[in-house]
């Protein structure tokens, strides 16, 4: 395990912002598909480096509703933001795929973070980023075309270029539009080839070049 931690600080060049005494703090965690990272009301207790896999953040709003924040490929820090604010977890983190994360107590955290200005900055750096990531996401994303916004959407769930057991109402309110109208788009893109859709499993068939 500590040759694997190891690794992934070197990967990500995240051991110059730790102390050397500390790194044994560090430990390891792996995730099923499907498997829930974070849980919305969890009590936070650990940062996570996630180094491997694909993750969804989403909320719950108006009963069991899901409603997605963002897709996220490595490299992410979670559970910074519930450190700073010292709050529960207010997100729901799931793996998309398996996926790997090098975790660290909050207590531990504290004292990593402790005089070590690098190490601070990173934290606001990943805090602002994700803000600016988010509203360019929601400025931009919109501007597209609904087909275009459709597979996007379906690329960041694909794994060999299938999705199973896709939830149409999520991806509706994903895509800030009516269940009825997702549908007739993705029977235009299933008649054009470009998926195949069987029930709640879509193939991709073919990317276009601007996805």
């Amino acid at each position: 395990m500590k040759n694997e931690i190891t690794y992934y600080l070197k990967k990500y060049d995240l051991e110059k912002y730790m102390k050397p005494e500390l790194l044994d703090k560090f430990f390891i965690k792996r995730f099923l598909k499907g498997e829930m990272i974070f849980s919305v009301k969890e009590e936070s207790q650990s940062l996570y480096f996630f180094v491997e896999g694909k993750i969804k953040i989403y909320s719950a709003f108006y009963g069991d509703k899901e409603v997605i924040i963002e897709f996220c490929k490595p490299l992410q820090i979670l559970g910074e933001v519930e450190y700073i604010q010292n709050k529960d977890i207010n997100v729901n983190v799931e793996a998309l795929t398996p996926c790997i994360v090098i975790g660290i107590l909050r207590e531990d955290f504290k004292k990593m973070i402790s005089g070590n200005d690098r190490l601070y900055e990173l934290l606001l750096r990943t805090v602002t980023s994700k803000l600016t990531s988010t509203m360019t996401h929601i400025l931009s994303y919109h501007q597209k075309p609904l087909d275009e916004r459709i597979l996007n959407y379906l690329k960041e769930l694909s794994q060999n270029n299938k999705v199973e057991k896709i939830k149409y109402i999520e991806m509706a309110g994903f895509l800030k539009v009516s269940d009825r109208h997702l549908r007739k788009v993705l029977k235009e893109l299933d008649d054009a080839k470009v998926i195949s859709k069987v029930g709640k499993t879509i193939h991709i068939l073919k990317w276009p070049d601007n996805i």
